[in-house]
């Protein structure tokens, strides 16, 4: 039981931080690709 129970924490650690780590990424990514149509018309 302890065991089942030791795997379902690691999974759930597991999964919390690849969804943190995609919410890192959308919010490091999301600005560059807003700002960068606005740059490349300002360029035009």
């Amino acid at each position: 039981m302890s065991g089942q129970s030791q795997f379902t924490r690691t999974l759930t650690a597991l999964a919390a931080a690849l969804f943190l780590s995609s919410v890192a990424v959308s919010a490091a990514v999301g600005p560059a690709s807003v700002a960068s149509p606005v740059a490349v018309s300002a360029n035009a």
